[in-house]
């Protein structure tokens, strides 16, 4: 072999160019909960590290393990890992930049029907509002100028997304741009169009708004001093009357919203009252719970009667409350049904609520001694206290002891309360129920042994 053909071996022919690709996610800078980029991670006491927005909720929810290694937390102290967000910082800077806040927003609007799509905008518009990151206030201005159809679209995935955490992240974005949803809500209409007109134009932006503040203002991922921004926008808005109408015509989301503004601190206490005594305030809040079976029209309920106390049970009766408050007990969730308990224990408290009470005897009787093993032990004092109030306090009502005599387990019932870890006074109460119960029964000429069948207590 001569020396050409040994050169001509000894020469490859070259690579083929290939594009250099953004580097994969390292697998350790994507949070255990979340399957996320961190954005600040922190360490547990286990060594585990978490996004620290993710396992604040973990405990928050009250558990005390460590998600990954399932091991009890003798601490829930948070220890930022700065190493490894300095890593991950490092890590983003050889990504490819990421879109303007206005083509994430078109992504998300063309994102119909495709989740994966829809969250990767998503994620883009919540990075950009990110503390460190300081853009916030692009993001709230290109949301705020094309506000009737992105907000929308936020809300729709905010209601369907793929992960919670990408769904709280919608969430904090329509909380970037508030304050013109505010806007929306307390704008006066002006101008030459007929008031008809006016009404029909504002209807479908109004409700949109008042949709978007009430998932901002119960949602857990956004902090308590932006809802408190938002409640002290509303309450500044002027018209404080018109407000409160424009939120009950908006429905149960409506009702949330008016929550907010009766317990928040960022309302004042004349802001309060004048919400709590609005004439209109119980009876819509009654067509709205019985439109919708709504509980946040309950709770909506629930705090306008503990800022303004007598006269607001008073209202709460003469608007009808009552008969929708027991259906509430009967079908509601459990937290829902609980509060209604309580609701109608405060109606017990007046004269015509012990009347409105005795008026649906049957169905308040039926509708709290059904429900009363299958809620908390807060429920079930709440229920003792409003059957005790309605059959024994005063000297009760007739139609009230024959209706809870008549209950299904009425004595057994009882007899688990008054055996179960409940307040000494809920036990009294519960010891002077049984016995208008069964001398009930025994004027009815019903027998005082109770059905067993499914539940085992001692006899009294």
């Amino acid at each position: 072999m001569d020396a050409g053909q040994q050169s001509r071996r000894r020469i490859r022919p070259p690579e083929p160019l290939v594009m250099s690709q953004a580097p994969p996610t390292p697998a350790a800078f994507r949070c255990p909960i979340s399957l996320e980029v961190m954005r600040s991670p922190v360490s547990l006491p286990t060594g585990a590290t978490y996004d620290r927005a993710s396992i604040q909720r973990w405990l928050d929810s009250g558990h005390r393990t460590c998600p990954a290694t399932r091991l009890p937390l003798a601490s829930t102290d948070l220890v930022p890992n700065l190493l490894l967000r300095r890593l991950i910082h490092l890590h983003a800077a050889t990504l490819p930049p990421s879109p303007s806040p206005e083509e994430a927003l078109s992504q998300l609007a063309a994102a119909d029907g495709e989740p994966a799509a829809a969250e990767k905008a998503v994620r883009s518009l919540a990075a950009k509002i990110a503390p460190e990151k300081g853009k916030r206030a692009s993001v709230a201005h290109a949301v705020a100028a094309d506000l009737e159809s992105a907000v929308p679209a936020l809300l729709s995935f905010a209601k369907g997304g793929a992960g919670a955490d990408a769904r709280v992240d919608a969430v904090r974005i329509l909380a970037a741009v508030s304050p013109e949803l505010v806007a929306y809500v307390t704008a006066h209409e002006d101008g030459a169009e007929g008031e008809k007109v006016k009404k029909e134009k504002r209807g479908g932006k109004v409700k949109m708004a008042v949709e978007a503040l009430a998932a901002v203002l119960l949602a857990d991922g956004v902090g308590d001093e932006a809802k408190e921004a938002v409640v002290a926008a509303l309450v500044a808005g002027g018209d404080l009357g018109r407000l409160v109408a424009t939120l009950l015509a908006a429905g149960a989301n409506g009702a949330a919203v008016l929550e907010a503004v009766l317990t928040s601190p960022a309302a004042d206490a004349d802001a309060k009252t004048f919400v709590a005594d609005r004439s209109e305030l119980f009876p819509d809040l009654v067509r709205i719970l019985r439109d919708a079976a709504s509980p946040a029209a309950i709770r909506c309920m629930a705090a306008a009667v503990q800022v303004r106390g007598r006269p607001a049970r008073a209202s709460m009766v003469r608007a009808g409350a009552v008969p929708a408050l027991a259906l509430a007990v009967a079908a509601a969730p459990t937290a829902a049904a609980e509060s209604a308990m309580r609701l109608l224990a405060e109606a017990a408290r007046c004269s015509d609520g012990k009347a409105a009470i005795a008026g649906d005897a049957a169905e308040v009787a039926a509708a709290v001694m059904g429900r009363m093993i299958r809620v908390g032990p807060a429920g079930r004092e709440a229920a003792v206290a409003l059957l005790w109030l309605s059959c024994c306090s005063g000297g009760g009502e007739r139609r009230m002891r024959e209706a809870v005599a008549a209950a299904p387990e009425a004595v057994g019932k009882l007899l688990v309360v008054m055996q179960g870890d409940c307040a000494p006074t809920t036990s009294r109460m519960a010891g002077e129920l049984l016995r208008a119960v069964r001398l009930e029964q025994e004027r009815k000429g019903v027998a005082t042994a109770y059905d067993s069948r499914t539940i085992h207590v001692m006899p009294y």
